[in-house]
């Protein structure tokens, strides 16, 4: 009966997986299935402590570097306008005093100018460059 314990080490390391998603207890889970399994078969206990030691070990240096690799998230690109045509419509003051310019995509964005001149209301400008979340831009 002592391999209903490895079900129940399957089920525990699972749980931990399934709340941290940081691929460390997986391999537990697969042990502790194989061993419950050679238990089922009537392996003795040593034999049942050796498959969950083979199995967690080898599937842990095996798996463990190809699940990582897929694992990794493609994080999207920032949506930098840069290059992009927009319109001003808060004036960009000189010196540094940001104003707002609504691009394309319809999006307002405070904004510097990259020359530290003003730039009026309704002027086109395009955007060379950007600082956090701040456009720097240029009059057309």
């Amino acid at each position: 009966m002592t391999y209903y314990l490895w079900l129940g080490i399957a089920a525990i390391a699972g749980a931990v997986e399934a709340f941290s998603l940081s691929l460390l207890t997986m391999w537990f889970v697969l042990g502790g299935i194989a061993a419950f399994f050679a238990g089922l078969a009537g392996a003795s206990e040593p034999l049942q402590i050796a498959v969950f030691l083979a199995v967690s070990i080898s599937t842990f240096v095996g798996l463990r570097p190809v699940a990582l690799k897929y694992r990794t998230r493609k994080t999207a690109a920032d949506p930098t306008p840069v290059g992009q045509v927009g319109r001003v419509v808060k004036a960009i003051g000189g010196s540094g005093r940001p104003g707002r310019v609504l691009t394309p995509d319809q999006v307002s964005w405070v904004a510097l100018s990259a020359d530290g001149s003003p730039i009026e209301t309704d002027a086109q400008v395009r955007v060379v460059d950007h600082q956090s979340i701040k456009l720097i831009v240029e009059r057309i």
